[in-house]
């Protein structure tokens, strides 16, 4: 783990509510894995006092840079993704625990709802990258056309890739998790990797269950510290001890350990 003050390299737009910011931070791209987080503020100031919790989007490791996508939903974000260049963020990371990678000649299906796609980007892009081969597909859903931020970044990473909206502006018309029966009665999908709102996982856990097929899910939560002390992040699981710490323990899981049905409650 590393705090670093980490410069604005870079600031782009992809939606109206969503940018993707590019910080440089050698020590934090250098050790990053698929799935871990990093917990940040606008340099300089205590107002919000708390940090954000932001999945890494990608790393590249030869310019020492990050990406992270930032949805503006609260006062912290908007003042993150209204940060221009020349300005930096005040960062600890790489935090938390990432996935786990397939087994060699395992084949991969990841599964992405809106911001949740960012790790799975950067799980792609390590696939990818992989002296294994993997052949990964990616399905992808969200409520609008605008909603489907960076679904190139992801595509352009999987050798099978389709999307869904809700309402029908781009993709499937539909859920997301409406694909994936057909997708797993191929028998051609080892592990399943998801990230996004909790009932669209709790689903694909259901259904990974039904077809007997490991899931690991990546959850999102309200942190305080990020480190584990607070306690503020905890979720009901089928562990010991049954509340798990997403910040510590996770944010990464196994999907069968989490207790969906309290989280979606």
């Amino acid at each position: 783990m590393q705090l670093a003050n980490a410069p604005i390299m870079r600031r782009e737009k992809v939606a109206p509510e969503h940018c993707v910011l590019e910080l440089e931070c050698p020590e934090i791209a250098s050790s990053a894995a698929p799935g871990q987080f990093i917990h940040l503020r606008v340099a300089g100031t205590d107002d919000p006092l708390l940090r954000r919790p932001l999945s890494i989007m990608l790393c590249d490791v030869h310019r020492g840079r990050i990406e992270v996508l930032v949805r503006a939903a609260g006062k912290g974000t908007r003042m993150l993704c209204g940060s221009g260049l020349g300005g930096a963020l005040d960062v600890i990371g790489p935090l938390g625990n990432g996935f786990p990678l397939p087994q060699p000649g395992q084949r991969p299906l990841l599964v992405a709802g809106g911001v949740g796609v960012a790790p799975l980007i950067f799980l792609a892009n390590a696939l990818q990258l992989s002296r294994e081969g993997y052949y990964v597909r990616g399905l992808f859903g969200a409520a609008t056309q605008d909603a489907l931020v960076c679904w190139q970044d992801f595509a352009g990473r999987c050798e099978e890739f389709s999307a869904a909206t809700e309402d029908g502006s781009a993709g499937g018309h539909g859920l997301v998790t409406d694909a994936m029966p057909e997708q797993l009665r191929r028998g051609d999908v080892d592990v399943v990797y998801t990230c996004g709102p909790r009932p669209m996982m709790a689903k694909v856990a259901q259904l990974c269950e039904q077809a007997h097929i490991p899931c690991w899910a990546s959850l999102e939560q309200f942190m305080g510290c990020g480190v584990g002390a607070c306690l503020g992040c905890v979720i009901p699981t089928n562990l010991t001890p049954g509340n798990q710490r997403v910040c510590t323990d996770g944010p990464v899981f196994n999907a069968r350990d989490v207790i969906w049905q309290e989280l979606t409650e």
